[in-house]
């Protein structure tokens, strides 16, 4: 019989989840740093998942060992392995065009990765203000993709034409 994943499980899941996301974005920067205005979106991106990662790390820290020890959501548990089975080099290796990746990061920040993110925010925060500003910026970094990608690229014809940098 499988072992029940804890709430410790899901936690190592999660930032397992945000490092890869994290990677997948540095990669893009790396495909498109001939376009510095894209790299520089792309990096923002990163290091926004690596403030999540570390925000989740935080958070595991606070967590007592009995809290850590419960069960997790067997739901968001196999969603977490399920978004961890394609790596992010994986995924770079299929991205030709400025355009693909632009699809490929909108999949990302749409998928159960933030799923899983904002389920620890509303099960785990410690503090409902700290939940709060999460929450949002977790909501703004999606749009943020949408309406804030560089002015230069905004269209997909254009996007098409910038070619990734191998």
């Amino acid at each position: 019989m499988p072992k029940t994943a804890t709430v410790r499980d899901l936690l190592e899941l999660a930032i397992a989840l945000e490092r890869a996301t994290e990677s997948f974005y540095r990669g893009l920067a790396v495909l498109f740093s001939h376009e510095v205005e894209v790299e520089r979106f792309w990096r923002h991106y990163a290091d926004a998942e690596a403030g999540h990662a570390r925000w989740i790390e935080n958070m595991r820290a606070q967590l007592s060992e009995e809290r850590l020890l419960k069960p997790a959501s067997q739901e968001i548990v196999k969603a977490a392995r399920q978004g961890l089975k394609v790596p992010p080099e994986s995924l770079l290796a299929n991205i030709n065009t400025l355009e693909e990746a632009y699809h490929a990061a909108i999949e990302i920040e749409n998928a159960e990765t933030n799923t899983i993110f904002d389920f620890l925010i509303t099960d785990y925060a410690l503090t409902s203000r700290s939940g709060e500003f999460l929450r949002t910026q977790l909501h703004s970094h999606m749009d943020e993709l949408t309406k804030s990608f560089p002015a230069p690229f905004q269209s997909s014809i254009r996007r098409q034409g910038v070619k990734a940098k191998r």
